[in-house]
């Protein structure tokens, strides 16, 4: 677990560094939303916002669940939000792999799906516990 913890947290960066340059202006929007800006147009960079902290809390969650970080919070909502993060990452790859934007799919469908992998991995081995 502490493995698949490891890689899960690395491939997961990306996408949290994307979400936060979007948020910030940078012009990789071939990158996210199907291409449809190359910047994120400023009244719909707010909406990054919620899913920026939610993915840190994800990431947190599965460092923690993988042994990696010290469980700050009880080991049974850590089970619980792993479960729930690897289903929300696995619905973000999802929407990543049937996205119109070539470039979303190739480079952030790869980390995506190394991520729900490592994400499930994490979750499926809080239950030996």
């Amino acid at each position: 677990m502490f493995i698949a913890a490891a890689i899960g947290a690395v491939a997961f960066l990306p996408s949290i560094v994307l979400n936060i340059a979007l948020a910030c202006g940078a012009p990789w929007g071939a990158y996210a939303m199907n291409a449809q800006h190359k910047v994120i147009p400023p009244e719909l960079r707010k909406a990054f916002i919620v899913p920026t902290c939610l993915q840190f809390v994800a990431l947190f969650v599965l460092l923690s669940a993988g042994g990696i970080l010290p469980e700050i919070i009880p080991f049974l909502i850590t089970r619980i939000l792993a479960f729930f993060f690897a289903l929300y990452v696995t619905f973000y790859t999802a929407t990543v792999l049937f996205s119109t934007s070539y470039k979303e799919r190739t480079v952030m469908g790869s980390f995506a799906v190394v991520s729900a992998v490592c994400f499930w991995i994490v979750a499926v081995g809080t239950l030996n516990f």
